[in-house]
């Protein structure tokens, strides 16, 4: 039950806001919503949508929420991605508030206003393996 809830709660968040920037006006996301949002995507999407296939050889993504806590370091392998949770140094690192990462990786927002330190196509690579 704790799955479903979980789930729904985030599916009807992102088509809030589809619906909202259809008409122009999108409210905001809850921060602790989006945290737990970013970690589902880290922790239960993209290993299983990307498990057995190559992704990298090695490349580190750090993501770092700014308005509460929230550390991911991802790993692009020959075989999927590995998340692991903390504070890691990475070849590319992207910051910002946790409702800005959150539709920055389910595609629903640029990366303009976001921190993003090291190497910026990787951030764009990875930010298309979040593609959905």
């Amino acid at each position: 039950v704790a799955f479903w809830l979980r789930r729904m709660a985030q599916e009807t968040t992102i088509h809030r806001v589809d619906a909202e920037q259809a008409t122009g006006v999108a409210g905001p996301v809850d921060t602790d919503l989006a945290v737990d949002g970013i970690d589902e995507l880290f922790q239960l999407f993209l290993p299983r949508r990307h498990a057995g296939q190559p992704t990298g050889d090695g490349e580190t993504i750090h993501v770092h929420t700014t308005d509460a806590e929230g550390e991911w370091l991802l790993t692009l392998t020959g075989d999927g991605i590995q998340v692991e949770h903390g504070h890691a140094k990475g070849d590319v690192a992207v910051r910002g508030p946790a409702a800005d990462l959150l539709l920055w990786l389910w595609g629903r927002r640029p990366a303009d206003g976001l921190e993003v330190f090291g190497d910026a196509a990787l951030a764009g690579r990875f930010r298309d393996l979040t593609a959905i």
